[in-house]
Parts: C-alpha cells; sequence; structure tokens
C-alpha cells in the first residue's frame, strides 16, 4: 500500500514531465468518470434486483392466483351442473380439477417461501390450501349421491356446509388474486418513477462530475501547462524586443517546460556572446579561398565572392543576375547539364563535379564543382549555394605523373616484346617436330588397330598429349606476341557488359548469380576495350568456375583517389574455396595453374593486358570465405586528337 501511495505521489507530483502532468489531468478525469460510472452501477445493480424479485416471485404468484382462480370457477360449475343434472360424469371431470388446484397452490407456496416479504400471503396460501382439500374431499362425497339429498336432513345440512365453504373459497381466491395483481401493479408504478428519478440523478451526477473534473483538469493545466508556456512566449517577446531576458526559476530537471526555458535563456546567452554582424559574415565569404556563388532558383548568379570575381576576369556588376550556364565551357556543358542542372531542379545536391570554367577573356578553367540546396519554410527552392575549386594546377601534376606511368608500362612492354619474340622463335621450333610426332602417333595407332589394343592405346595417349601440348604451344605464341592498345572512348557500362556477354553462357551453366555494383557514374574512358574486355571477362570466369551452383559473384568498380590521380578499380569477390596462400604470389605467371585440364595462361594474360594499361591486378582471400581480385587502372590512357591511336 505504501509503494502504491509513493507511485500515485509522484504522478502527481506538480515538478514532474509534461507526460507526467498530462497524465494527472487525465486520471482526474478518469476519477470523475469513475465515480459516475460505480453509481450508474450500483443504481442499476439495485434495479436490477428488483425487477428480478417482480420477474421471479410478483408475476409468477399473480399468474398462479389467477390461474387457481379460473380452475376452480370450473370446477365449481361442473359441480353445479352436475347437481342439477344428476349426472355422474361432470363429478368425475370437476374432481379430476382438484389435483391441478393442488398443484397451484403447492407451487404458489414455493414461490412465496422465497421472499420474507410474503409471509402474509405465504400463509393465506397455505390457509386457502387447507381448505380447499378439506371442501374437495366433501364436494366427492357429496355430489357423487345426489338422490339422497332430498330425503335426507343431515345431507341437506352437509349440502349447506359444502356451500359456506366453497363461497369463503371463492371470495378468498378472488381476494388473493386482486392483492397480488395489485401488488404487481404497484411495483411496476413504483419502477416506473424510479427509472425516471434515476435517470435524473445520474445526469445531474454525469454532469456535475464533468465540471468538476473540468475545473480541477483546467486549474491543474493551467498552473502546470499554460503559465509555464505563457512565460517562455514572454521571455521569447522580450528577446525579440530588448535581447535581455530574465533567467527562468529553477525547476525539475523531469520537466521539460523549465527545460525548455532554461535551454533558450542559454540560447540567448550563447546568441549574445557569438552574434556578429551581416557586414563581419559577408567579409569571411569574400575572402573565402573557394570560389562561392549563390544562384537563385533560376540558376542565375545572386551573390558571389572575390575568388569569383578574379578567377572569371568579370566585375561583379557583370556577373550578377547572369545564368551561371553562360559560364561553362562547350566540352562540359552537356555534363553539366545532365550531372548538374537537372540534379538540382531535382532538388538534389552535386559533388565533386569535374567542369571547366571560361574566363572574360575565353580560357577554360578546370574546377571541381558542388552544389547544395537551400529551401524555405514551404519546402521550395529558395536558393543553390555553390562552391568551386580551382583543380587546373591538380590536373597538370596528374598528367604528368599519367605519362610517368605510361612511359613505365611502355618500358615493361618493351622488356615483354622481347621476351615474346624469344618466346615465339622457341615456339616455332618446336611445332616442326610436335607435328611430326602427332602424325606418326596417329599412323601408328592405324597399323595397330585391332591388332595389338596395347600399343594402339599408347599411340592415343601420344596423340592426345600431342595436341595439348599444340595447344599450350598456341597460348604460348599469343602470351608472347606483343600487344598493340586501341585506345578509344567508353564507358565502365561498356566493358562490364561486354566482359559478362562474353562469359554469360558458363553463368547459366554453373547456376551462378552475377551482381554488379557501378559506383563510375559512367565517367568517361580512354583505354582499348576490346583488350580490357579479355582481361575482365578472364577474372569473372574464374570466379564463376570457382563458385558453387547459387552462390553470387559481386562485382564492384569505383574510383580511388590517390594524392595526384584517380584510379579505375575492380573488384571481382566470389564463394568459391579461396586460394592456397603459398600459391598467391605465383598465381599470375605463365604455366601456373591450380585447376586441371588449365594451360595456366589465363591470368597471366591478365596480368600483362592490365599492366600494358599501366595498372596492377592482385588476388587474395577473403575473412567470410571466397577469394577477391582486385584489377586497376588510370581512366585516361593518352590518345590522340580523334580519341583513338595505336601504341606498341
Amino acid at each position: 500500500m505504501r509503494i502504491i501511495s509513493c507511485d500515485l505521489f509522484k504522478l502527481l507530483w506538480v515538478d514532474g514531465s509534461i507526460r507526467t502532468k498530462v497524465r494527472a489531468c487525465m486520471l482526474i478525469a478518469l476519477v470523475g468518470y469513475f465515480i459516475a460510472t460505480v453509481s450508474s452501477f450500483y443504481s442499476n445493480s439495485q434495479q436490477a434486483a428488483r425487477l428480478a424479485s417482480l420477474q421471479t416471485i410478483h408475476f409468477p404468484l399473480a399468474r398462479l392466483s389467477e390461474e387457481t382462480l379460473n380452475i376452480f370457477r370450473t370446477q365449481l360449475s361442473k359441480y353445479e351442473d352436475a347437481f342439477l343434472t344428476g349426472e355422474a360424469e361432470q363429478v368425475l371431470q370437476a374432481n379430476k380439477l382438484s389435483s391441478q388446484i393442488m398443484l397451484l397452490l403447492m407451487e404458489m407456496e414455493e414461490v412465496a417461501a422465497g421472499d420474507p416479504s410474503f409471509f402474509f400471503e405465504n400463509a393465506l396460501i397455505d390457509d386457502l390450501g387447507e381448505r380447499y382439500e378439506q371442501f374437495y374431499r366433501l364436494a366427492a362425497e357429496v355430489y357423487l349421491d345426489t338422490q339422497s339429498i332430498e330425503t335426507s336432513l343431515e345431507m341437506q345440512k352437509t349440502i349447506q356446509f359444502l356451500g359456506n365453504l366453497q363461497t369463503g373459497l371463492l371470495q378468498d381466491l378472488i381476494k388473493l388474486n386482486q392483492h397480488l395483481g395489485q401488488n404487481v401493479e404497484q411495483i411496476i408504478q413504483k419502477e416506473r418513477q424510479y427509472a425516471q428519478l434515476n435517470t435524473i440523478f445520474l445526469g445531474l451526477l454525469f454532469l456535475l462530475v464533468l465540471l468538476s473534473a473540468t475545473f480541477i483538469s483546467r486549474c491543474f493545466a493551467n498552473r502546470q501547462l499554460i503559465q509555464p508556456l505563457g512565460r517562455i512566449q514572454q521571455m521569447v517577446v522580450d528577446f525579440a524586443r530588448t535581447r535581455k531576458i530574465s533567467p527562468p526559476p529553477p525547476g525539475s530537471e523531469n520537466d521539460e517546460i523549465n527545460q525548455l526555458a532554461t535551454s533558450f535563456w542559454e540560447m540567448t546567452q550563447e546568441l549574445e556572446q557569438t552574434m556578429v554582424s551581416r557586414d563581419y559574415v559577408d567579409n569571411i565569404i569574400k575572402h573565402m579561398s573557394s570560389c562561392l556563388m549563390v544562384l537563385s532558383a533560376e540558376l542565375t548568379l545572386s551573390k558571389i565572392n572575390d575568388n569569383t570575381r578574379e578567377l572569371l576576369g568579370y566585375g561583379e556588376e557583370e556577373l550578377l543576375g547572369e545564368e551561371i550556364s553562360r559560364f561553362i565551357s562547350a566540352d562540359t556543358a552537356e555534363l553539366f547539364q545532365s550531372r548538374g542542372v537537372e540534379r538540382l531542379a531535382r532538388g538534389q545536391d552535386v559533388s565533386n563535379l569535374e567542369i571547366g570554367l571560361l574566363t572574360k577573356e575565353r580560357r577554360e578553367i578546370t574546377v571541381l564543382f558542388s552544389a547544395s540546396v537551400m529551401r524555405n519554410a514551404e519546402g521550395q527552392i529558395d536558393a543553390v549555394i555553390c562552391v568551386a575549386n580551382n583543380i587546373t594546377e591538380r590536373k597538370k601534376t596528374e598528367e604528368v605523373l599519367r605519362k610517368i606511368e605510361i612511359e613505365r608500362a611502355l618500358a615493361k612492354t618493351a622488356a615483354l616484346a622481347a621476351i615474346g619474340e624469344l618466346t615465339s622463335s622457341i615456339a616455332h621450333e618446336m611445332r616442326n617436330p610436335l607435328s611430326s610426332i602427332k602424325m606418326n602417333a596417329k599412323m601408328i595407332q592405324r597399323m595397330v588397330e585391332g591388332r595389338d589394343a596395347t600399343v594402339a592405346e599408347l599411340a592415343e595417349i601420344s596423340s592426345q598429349q600431342s595436341l595439348r601440348l599444340e595447344k599450350m604451344l598456341n597460348d604460348l605464341l599469343s602470351y608472347g606476341k606483343p600487344l598493340t592498345l586501341q585506345i578509344s572512348r567508353t564507358t565502365t557500362s561498356a566493358l562490364l557488359n561486354g566482359a559478362l556477354t562474353a562469359v554469360r553462357q558458363e553463368i547459366v551453366a554453373k547456376e551462378v548469380n552475377i551482381e554488379v555494383v557501378d559506383q563510375t557514374d559512367q565517367r568517361s574512358l580512354l583505354l582499348d576495350l576490346e583488350l580490357m574486355t579479355q582481361a575482365l571477362s578472364n577474372l569473372i570466369l574464374n570466379a564463376v568456375q570457382w563458385s558453387p551452383a547459387g552462390e553470387t559473384v559481386k562485382i564492384t568498380a569505383r574510383f580511388i583517389e590517390e594524392e595526384y590521380a584517380s584510379r579505375l578499380l575492380f573488384e571481382i569477390r566470389d564463394k568459391g574455396p579461396g586460394i592456397n596462400p603459398e600459391k598467391i604470389r605465383r598465381l599470375f605467371q605463365p604455366f601456373f595453374t591450380t585447376r586441371q585440364g588449365g594451360t595456366g595462361l589465363g591470368l597471366a594474360t591478365v596480368r600483362k593486358i592490365v599492366e600494358y594499361h599501366g595498372g596492377t591486378v592482385s588476388a587474395e582471400n577473403l575473412p567470410e570465405g571466397g577469394a577477391l581480385f582486385q584489377l586497376t587502372i588510370p581512366p585516361q590512357m593518352p590518345a590522340g586528337p580523334g580519341d583513338d591511336q595505336q601504341i606498341t
């Protein structure tokens, strides 16, 4: 009980949270509703008890009394007919009704015994039962012997006594029936009056409870909610007028309204310390190291800083009000429209978009353009905040590094070409003896066929091994041949589609799923599409062949930013058994293979193509199982004016 009292005290604690105060208001209303409901329930239960008594006692007694009276009258009528006509059959029929009357009187006695208030009625019913039993016995005897009535003085006296007994019974039954009927009518009338009074009482009670709960809740809410919120409103008004407000009174740490007032006061104190003028903010914007441009919803320049004006070589009055598209170079206008203007029109931000800005002298300056949409209270675009960083020097550095990488790739290519020439000459020297061996093995097989099965089998094995050696020599010649790169402009999407098409049949046969995640945003690439498709398809094929049926090979393409340049990265993840750690370092060497029937030149060819492009390829095991192959290349190989060039 003490715990419940403490909880109730905490619930009604005036310094509690808003939720607690609202609960307190609800509790006040619920208490009033509970009082009214209990009163209504008690009143209705009392009335239900009275109606139950009326239904189970008063109504049955009145019905049984009336039924007894009617049967008794019927019995008397039959006795009188028998007396007048002398027919014994009438007497017998009347006698049969006696059992019904006795049963009805007994039933009335049982019903009346269920209510102590029917003491008088119960005694009367019991007396009627005894008198009726006396009447019945005498009537049965007298009316069956009607012939001796006229001759016997004693029989006439008996008839006279029987008539008095009959009259008394009839009168008492009539009185009992009237009494019980009047009781029922009186009770019904009382219940009707009680129901009317009960309705008026409950209505007044509900009204009183409603008014009391409303008054108490209003007083409580006014003190605990409305007045504190009014103080906060006054604090806002005072701060707007004088910038000075008084601290709120201390309150409970659970009171959100007091916390709100305290937070607002603390915010005003911080604003007083950190408030700066508009000129100061403008001065910060003007001296930003980046070019800042504020565009209107129509993408016209509405504000710029000094760096923007100096970079473009225009005066401020020449820039303001002009559309930004006027200062975008023709080479990047389409890119700016699709990935800049259209995204901003949809309310999306633009991040690090590489475009060219035109100066007043029509000189193109490469910048990284970023923009963010600023909306008003209605959610409409109010302005666009743009930042442009000049990356001209960075592009020059990237170009120098790219040339260095290409020179290294060309030097490595020259070494590979020298090795390839040596390999080709060796392969050519081996091809002639190999052809002779293959031809002689077939001739021996035909000569001994059907005569010596052992020699025939050995000849067949020699022939198959000759074919395998010939295929290996062909792969060796292909690997040793110097590559000629056909540089052309393409996209990551075209490269991925070509590689997947090349291995589509193997994907279907192995029942492996392919998941492609292209994060390159369709950035332009300069490379040999055919060779890079071959390299990428070899890696995908390797992942598909090692993955169990039903598993997923995930292919990811994205750009990675290095210190002075960006590189295109392809990642191929499989769910196979992984790579033997001792064999990873030899994985891309020629003639090394872990798959039965392989020549060991597939991954070596991939490495050769990638290195011709100035890239790298590597492999490692994943912690969750499977292998990861990574292929990186510079996205822009050097090309001529027409975007096509041969590099040997």
